[in-house]
């Protein structure tokens, strides 16, 4: 796919994407939405996500805002949801 036909602009596809880096088989989509929003919570910090260069940066949008974008990217493709046992990754 060629930048021009990106449903949303590069930037936040690379950003989106480094952040599902760094949970790939650890985490599904609520993690990485926290992720991106810069979450404090407790399982965020103890998996030093905290030090994803992503971590924050849809700091100004809701979590739901965030989830929306991260469903998006799975709709179109960009990520994929693996299922470990019961829980989606």
């Amino acid at each position: 796919m060629r930048t021009k036909d990106l449903p949303w602009p590069e930037h936040e596809l690379r950003a989106i994407l480094r952040a599902a880096d760094d949970i790939i088989a650890g985490g599904g989509r609520t993690l990485l939405s926290k992720v991106l929003k810069g979450s404090k919570e407790r399982k965020l910090l103890e998996l030093g996500l905290e030090r994803n260069p992503s971590y924050g940066y849809y700091k100004d949008l809701s979590l739901e805002q965030i989830m929306d974008k991260v469903d998006q990217m799975i709709h179109t493709g960009f990520l994929q949801i693996m299922m470990s046992g019961k829980l989606p990754l």
